[in-house]
């Protein structure tokens, strides 16, 4: 056959990558391109490595994986011979939409004041050593303020008393979300600490998070969250 079909794949939204057995990239398709500015190659080797069937074809597996903001449910690994491996991640998608009346809790809002005030109630009622690093010419965008507030108290729930947490708020130049068939930016709020946190909330942020467009990303240290400007 001699059609072209390597561009199905070249366009596709789930990101491709072939090793060769020397672990070296024998050919990725865009979205992997951007996958790997996320996370390194080595990872996704080891990760081909140890889901990769017993036999030659495919495996398909189910998981929970996210790198940085990029969110993934699966992934499929084959290979024919010994020479070379292939993954392919499936991303997830948001099906949600916000109706009239949800985003009619949303309030214009000047989101270096909201945080202002939350670390204000924050320091009077915990010993959190807070160091904020904000733009101040984020604009204002409209936000469900109370959601935003669950959000907080349940994230500062996570880190341990009398911990330093660094917390750092800005745009994110060059990248953007679609809600609604509307392009936006993002700003980012990022909370990282200096002990482990208790993870335990994390599931119930997420789920609140995802009701509002909001990428949640959890770590050992640290919880970053990119909030869409929607205007």
């Amino acid at each position: 056959m001699d059609y072209d079909y390597k561009f199905f794949i070249e366009d596709d939204t789930n990101p491709f990558i072939l090793f060769s057995n020397d672990k070296k990239i024998a050919y990725l398709n865009t979205a992997a391109e951007f996958l790997l500015a996320k996370v390194n190659k080595q990872t996704l080797y080891d990760l081909a490595l140890m889901h990769a069937p017993k036999v030659y074809g495919t495996k398909m597996t189910h998981m929970d994986l996210k790198y940085d903001d990029l969110g993934y449910y699966a992934i499929m690994v084959g290979y024919k011979d010994d020479d070379y491996i292939g993954i392919r991640l499936y991303q997830k998608v948001k099906k949600r939409v916000m109706s009239a009346k949800e985003l009619g809790k949303y309030t214009r809002t000047d989101i270096n004041m909201l945080m202002e005030t939350w670390i204000s109630m924050i320091e009077l009622n915990h010993a959190f050593d807070v160091h904020l690093i904000t733009d101040m010419d984020i604009p204002e965008f409209k936000i469900s303020q109370n959601d935003f507030f669950t959000i907080m108290r349940k994230s500062f729930e996570s880190f341990i008393p009398g911990d330093s947490l660094q917390i750092t708020l800005k745009m994110r130049v060059g990248e953007s979300i679609y809600v609604q068939q509307k392009r936006l930016q993002l700003v980012k709020l990022e909370i990282a600490s200096q002990q482990p946190r208790d993870e335990s909330n994390d599931l119930e942020i997420d789920k609140i998070c995802e009701e509002h467009y909001i990428d949640f990303l959890a770590e050992e240290k640290r919880i970053r969250f990119l909030i869409p400007m929607l205007n």
